[in-house]
């Protein structure tokens, strides 16, 4: 029984079957308790076949017995239904809560997370495979433990009317499992193989789907194209090759079925002419022997939601056993503070894999309420230093202090909470401008809101927008311009009220003079904000208390602006650079 059990469950499949809890139980009872009502009609029936057999029995005494048998019959079809509600409740249940823990644990991986298998390929196991594991847990299971439990409960049933009846079904019944367990590994490898092809085919959609507009301007929408088309094809083989599998073992135990059917009928039939059986018992037994056939029937219908279950389970698996790259564990319960202090101590990074660091060796402090500009050239490591600040990322060494406290002693909440990022690649969510900025503070009063959409200049792009703030952004923010999208960012990160915020090219799609309304904007957080500015143009951090030069991940200059223009270096020479060259010296 257990080598049966073990052949088609997964471990990993039972920890998420618990997820329905007795929902499972309660549809493995009804399958059993309707096997148990086609028991009790069919020896209700054997017994009104006895007595119209018997010359002497009235008609009238084979009612209480065909009353019984109507019962059961009505009986089997309501446990039937409680079965079907059952498993449905159990697959609805096991679907919300499964997708709510795997988005939660996809959010608390953070920001700065690499998916090992491509944000498509996450998409599809937390849309498509659930799917899977919904009918897997709502109606392969509860079959499979039926199909255990049935059969060997009316086999010792058999065995006590006729033993070589008995012995022919237990023989027929254990082939079923043989069989598949015969077939088990080649259709295991192609449901793998199906379901990795299908991962790779709705990733490559997705992909294409975000990259139309550059596919487009670059005329590889053709070979794009081909590239889905043999993606398809290799899906269209997977698929064929697993379905041709399941449909061979589906022959094989469907004859083995067949034959221990006829078998039994045949030999429960000589039976009856030699004397060894009376007819009332022939039908008991035939009906029996069907009966012990039928959930194994019934299981060959979820036999391929089983295989494609177990590979959809270890990509979910896989997903789940993804770390976070930051954690709690040296948090306390200190709050976030206003406008801190921001302090790196020797703070080096090196990406996995890479063979040069990011940073190295990088020192300063940073006073509270002040901002700062980080400048360098690409790859200087602006924009790892912006996610070691925001803790998306952990140095591998130094330490970073907000408030004189080590980063990692605040909960990430509250570093979440009490930080606010707008970023080059701005990213909005589907619905109305009001609701992209607050998902900031849900709870913000109309003022405040006003206030924020004010500051970002969002008012200008409202007031030619049907609808205002109403108006929708579209998907990821498609029906704004860039730079109208960077200003919803904006005004997302001032009405946050974040103590610290971090602006990562946060103005490089606006025209200068948008520009400088908004810079003007985010001077008025000075004192009750400490902000970090990253940008290549100057005019975006010249106003900025201190500035940051790094060059190839290691600090080139650090102080005041003016300070540092009156020094030879490479802040001096950017101002240089960016004078027009009448007034260069």
């Amino acid at each position: 029984m257990s080598m049966v059990i073990n052949m088609f469950v997964d471990p990993l499949l039972i920890q998420l079957a618990r997820l329905a809890g007795w929902r499972v139980f309660a549809t493995i009872a009804a399958s059993v308790a309707a096997a148990g009502a086609s028991v009790a009609a069919a020896f209700a029936i054997a017994a009104v076949v006895r007595h119209l057999l018997t010359a002497e029995a009235p008609l009238a005494e084979a009612m209480p017995a065909l009353s019984l048998a109507a019962l059961a019959v009505a009986a089997r079809a309501g446990l039937l239904w409680l079965r079907d509600i059952a498993a449905i409740s159990a697959s609805n249940h096991v679907k919300a809560d499964l997708r709510a823990r795997l988005l939660r644990h996809a959010l608390d991986l953070g920001g700065a997370h690499r998916f090992s298998r491509g944000a498509g390929g996450v998409q599809a196991s937390i849309v498509d495979g659930v799917e899977h594991l919904q009918a897997w847990v709502g109606f392969y299971l509860p079959q499979l433990a039926a199909a255990i439990i049935i059969p060997g409960c009316l086999v010792g049933i058999l065995l006590t009317r006729d033993v070589g009846v008995a012995l022919i079904v237990a023989i027929g019944v254990a082939i079923v499992p043989l069989a598949q367990r015969a077939w088990s590994r080649v259709l295991g490898e192609r449901a793998s193989a199906h379901w990795d092809a299908y991962e790779r085919f709705a990733a490559r959609i997705s992909d294409t789907l975000r990259g139309m507009e550059t596919l487009v301007a670059l005329h590889a929408t053709a070979r794009q194209g081909r590239t889905l088309r043999v993606d398809a094809e290799e899906l269209r083989l997977a698929t064929t090759a697993s379905l041709r599998s399941s449909l061979a073992v589906s022959a094989i135990t469907a004859g083995a079925m067949s034959v221990g059917t006829a078998g039994a009928t045949l030999l429960a039939a000589y039976h009856a002419a030699t004397g060894r059986l009376g007819a009332g018992d022939v039908i008991l037994v035939l009906f029996l022997a069907a009966e012990c056939f039928r959930p194994l029937q019934e299981l060959q219908n979820y036999w391929h939601e089983g295989f494609h279950g177990q590979a959809a389970a270890r990509g979910l698996a896989q997903l789940q056993a993804q770390r976070p790259l930051v954690t709690d564990a040296r948090a306390s319960d200190a709050a976030w503070p206003a406008a801190p202090a921001i302090t790196c101590r020797e703070v080096g990074y090196t990406y996995p894999g890479a063979r040069t660091a990011a940073l190295s060796d990088v020192s300063f402090a940073l006073p509270g309420g002040s901002t700062l500009a980080i400048v360098g050239p690409s790859g200087s490591g602006k924009s790892t230093l912006a996610s070691l600040l925001l803790r998306d990322i952990d140095p591998d060494s130094g330490e970073i202090l907000i408030a004189g406290r080590p980063l990692p002693s605040y909960r990430l909440a509250e570093v979440r909470r009490g930080s606010a990022l707008v970023a080059q690649q701005i990213v909005l969510l589907d619905g109305s401008i009001r609701d992209n900025v607050l998902a900031a503070d849900p709870h913000a009063s109309e003022e405040r809101l006003a206030t924020a959409v004010a500051a970002a200049r969002v008012d200008e792009v409202t007031a030619r927008l049907p609808g205002g703030l109403d108006a929708p952004v579209g998907e990821r923010g498609a029906r704004l311009s860039g730079g109208e999208r960077q200003r919803v960012a904006l005004a997302r990160a001032l009405l946050a009220g974040a103590s610290v915020m971090v602006l990562d090219e946060a103005t490089s799609a606006l025209d200068a003079m948008n520009e400088a309304l908004i810079t003007e904007a985010l001077r008025t957080t000075r004192g009750t904000c400490t902000t970090i500015v990253i940008a290549h143009r100057l005019s975006t951090v010249i106003g900025a208390d201190y500035v940051l030069v790094l060059d190839e991940g290691r600090i080139a200059q650090f102080g005041p602006p003016a300070d540092l223009a009156r020094v030879p270096g490479p802040w001096a020479d950017m101002l240089a650079a960016h004078q027009p060259i009448g007034d260069r010296p």
